[in-house]
């Protein structure tokens, strides 16, 4: 019989896996979901560093090195050196990729929409909250991992 850490941790990565596939659908033509939140989260922020975008995206940075290049090839991106820190490189949207942002929004509210339909008002919150108290918890632990392990990755 499984604890109830192993239940609560197989319905996230179930939940997630019914997400990306529902996603899937709604984000039809050439742009993936994994892409198109990374779209939305640039034209959010302006231009933003590599790192911080993989911070604000969750996302794994040798991966989204390679998201980038090819929203970069299909002339949505483009990536150039910051001009106060030389080893930064700074992401922002061309005009091609603010254009597809207004297409993008009508499927990620219709993703969202689709998500949640099966929750009441009251459950939404309920599971919002629960949502961010795991993420927090999880994020201390990470950050307290990489600051344990120094810059080196060593201890």
């Amino acid at each position: 019989m499984m604890d109830m850490s192993t239940n609560v941790l197989d319905a996230i990565i179930q939940l997630r896996r019914a997400v990306a596939r529902m996603g899937a659908l709604t984000f039809t033509g050439d742009i993936s979901g994994r892409q198109a939140a990374i779209l939305r989260e640039i034209g959010a922020c302006g231009p933003v560093t590599q790192v911080g975008l993989a911070r604000a995206t969750a996302s794994d940075p040798s991966a989204l090195v390679r998201i980038l290049d090819d929203l970069e090839t299909r002339e949505f991106v483009e990536r150039h050196r910051s001009e106060s820190d030389r080893r930064e490189m700074l992401v922002s949207l061309t005009a091609k990729g603010r254009k597809v942002l207004g297409p993008l929004s009508v499927a990620h509210k219709r993703l969202a929409d689709a998500t949640a339909a099966a929750l009441t008002g009251d459950e939404r919150r309920v599971f919002v909250a629960l949502a961010e108290k795991i993420r927090s918890s999880l994020s201390t632990r990470v950050e307290g991992v990489s600051m344990a392990k120094g810059v080196d990755g060593q201890r």
